[in-house]
């Protein structure tokens, strides 16, 4: 089973979250087998955890601690402008604002439904939530195509100005 270029670009921004399921079923039907696995094998367990993280959920921030919190993106910005040299706190940042995205493209996807172009939903209703968010109608899209996609290069565009 060969994997395609588009659900390659689909896991594209969640390498880590793959390689971790990778690993562990590679590991489990390893000791299955007691020895090494056959290459047919190796890529029907890569195949399908592709195929998984195409269909599940766009990924949410892994900070369990504050995860609960609504500030847990201000925390992780003040982490990251305390310690600007440590990537997990830069990583930390990064999974929670796109989360954030997330959250703010499935409401915007809720009220501009897929069907409409990014000119007719930005015309219909996202330019005025824009406004009432207190955000720029590119940023809205932006978030409105990662809501379709689960790619996180669509938020590439996006720069809070918080965040400068």
């Amino acid at each position: 089973m060969e994997l395609s270029q588009r659900a390659l670009r689909d896991v594209h921004g969640r390498l880590d979250e793959l390689t971790a399921v990778v690993t562990e079923r590679l590991t489990t039907a390893a000791r299955r087998r007691a020895g090494q696995l056959e290459v047919s094998a190796v890529r029907a367990i890569v195949a399908q955890a592709v195929d998984e993280l195409r269909q599940g959920p766009l990924p949410a921030a892994d900070n369990t601690a504050a995860k609960d919190s609504d500030d847990a993106l201000e925390q992780a910005l003040a982490d990251a402008k305390r310690h600007p040299t440590d990537t997990t706190g830069l990583r930390r940042l990064v999974d929670e604002m796109v989360a954030a995205g997330g959250k703010l493209g499935h409401t915007a996807l809720e009220l501009a439904p897929a069907h409409l172009s990014d000119q007719e939903a930005a015309d219909t209703i996202l330019a005025r939530y824009a406004n009432d968010i207190g955000c720029d109608v590119d940023t809205t899209l932006a978030t409105h195509r990662y809501a379709l996609t689960g790619d996180r290069r669509a938020l590439s565009a996006t720069t809070p100005v918080w965040l400068l």
